[in-house]
């Protein structure tokens, strides 16, 4: 049975995402920057058709679909 080399080891999705985030952390100053980048990249996706997934909203600031209300 072949020894796992736990030290040595390397997660190329890990690798992926270290590397995007450091590009990111390079790019924008503040978290708020990022967010503001992200929300105009989504809206673009949008427009072109793309579906893209909903940020949370509290069950008390949901408007009900559907409903009449």
């Amino acid at each position: 049975m072949k020894e796992e080399d736990f030290e040595n080891y390397t997660d190329p999705i890990l690798e992926e995402c270290y590397r995007i985030k450091e590009e990111l952390s390079a790019q924008f100053n503040s978290v708020e920057e990022l967010s503001a980048y992200m929300r105009k990249v989504q809206e673009e996706c949008r427009r072109k058709g793309m579906k893209v997934v909903s940020y949370y909203v509290p069950p008390e600031k949901r408007k009900e679909k559907g409903r009449g209300k």
